[in-house]
């Protein structure tokens, strides 16, 4: 038997479509009228039909009368239970109605999102738990789009920063051909495109480092490192270049343990260090200090370099982003994003401080352990 389709159509409004909510419950709730039916009629016959009939046997002793009074109390029942359908249909379209209407404004703007559209927002008047459902809704569209922004920005990044190195390879590639070139000229060119090179591979490795920190959500290896330990490594490292500008390092270090990556670490202390140097005067200062703030262990280093403007400093930990476009080609704008990431790993804090043409401080906490002697037996 096929039913037309305007009927269908009329079915579906009052029942629900195949496999939806609506038609769910209105099954539910036949299943429980058809139980309640079941009951009350058993329930009926066992505890008021037998009573009635001993009651009524008293008074009446014709049967059709009394036939007629359970003619007349089964009619009851019956529209009782009809009444009881139609209410409780009601009721469901109404509830429905208040809660598929919602739900299905919301799969339009989900699909309108799987499309790429994060523009897109509900609204709802709302006091209930709609109202979260759309706050909700409407928060997650909008770090979806700002995760789609960031990695648009970091894909146009990596190709502008990609494409620099190489083409300035090519052309200087294309220049020693020339058989008239000095000594002179071509280890010139020969030494611009091996610090290219060498400028794409710490590019390739730093981008790489910093997809690995984001997807890692803690510390594996771990051990005990001494921290003044690492900063006296840290300066003895980039020695040549501190030296170099003629900065004075001065160091005032206690010795702490931190629970971590000791090569992590490590990278953190030469990459503060680093850019303290670069942004610092020739003839600057830079001090580093280690002092124990309660459980934790407050590392600062400071110069008295250029500093930062209060727009610049919001931006540091942006990739790719250099706050001075003179020093551009000595870095790829991706150390401070990952020295973020691990102090964060490590269940630390790092806070700039900087004004312009005064130099900038760093701070770092990190909780302290207690130095534990291991005797190993094998």
């Amino acid at each position: 038997m096929h039913l037309a389709p305007e009927r269908i159509i009329m079915f579906e409004k009052i029942f629900g479509k195949k496999r939806s909510i609506q038609r769910e419950m209105m099954i539910g709730i036949m299943i429980i009228v058809i139980l309640v039916t079941i009951f009350s009629s058993v329930g009926f016959y066992i505890f008021v039909h037998q009573e009635i009939a001993k009651i009524v046997t008293i008074d009446i002793q014709n049967n059709e009368e009394l036939e007629g009074l359970f003619s007349v109390i089964r009619r009851g029942i019956i529209i009782i239970l009809i009444n009881t359908v139609i209410i409780s249909s009601a009721i469901i379209q109404l509830a429905s109605k208040k809660i598929l209407g919602p739900l299905e404004k919301m799969m339009d703007a989900s699909k309108k999102v799987a499309e790429g559209d994060f523009e897109v927002r509900l609204e709802t008047q709302r006091k209930d738990e709609i109202q979260d459902l759309t706050n909700n809704f409407n928060h997650m569209v909008k770090e979806l789009g700002e995760t789609e922004l960031l990695q648009k920005d970091f894909i146009d990044n990596v190709s502008h920063e990609i494409k620099t190195p190489i083409n300035s390879i090519q052309g200087f590639a294309k220049l020693l051909d020339d058989v008239n070139l000095s000594p002179e000229e071509r280890k010139e060119y020969v030494d611009i495109i091996v610090e290219e090179s060498n400028r794409i591979l710490d590019l390739s490795s730093n981008i790489l480092k910093l997809s690995k920190l984001q997807h890692q959500d803690k510390i594996n290896k771990k051990e005990q490192v001494d921290i003044a330990e690492q900063l006296r490594k840290a300066v003895v490292l980039l020695e040549p270049k501190w030296k170099e500008k003629q900065i004075e390092i001065l160091v005032n270090l206690q010795q702490y343990y931190f629970e971590g990556d000791e090569e992590l670490l490590l990278q953190v202390w030469t990459n503060l260090l680093d850019n303290a140097i670069k942004f610092s005067h020739p003839k600057g200062r830079i001090v580093i200090t280690t002092e124990k703030k309660e459980d934790h262990l407050m590392i600062q280093m400071q110069d008295n370099g250029i500093g930062m403007k209060p727009e610049e400093l919001e931006k540091i930990y942006t990739r790719f982003y250099q706050v001075d476009q003179s020093h551009s080609g000595e870095g790829s704008g991706l150390g401070l994003a990952i020295v973020k990431r691990i102090v964060e790993l490590s269940n630390g804090t790092i806070q700039f401080t900087s004004k312009e043409g005064e130099g900038t401080t760093v701070t770092i906490t990190l909780p302290l352990v207690e130095k534990q002697n291991k005797i190993w037996i094998r």
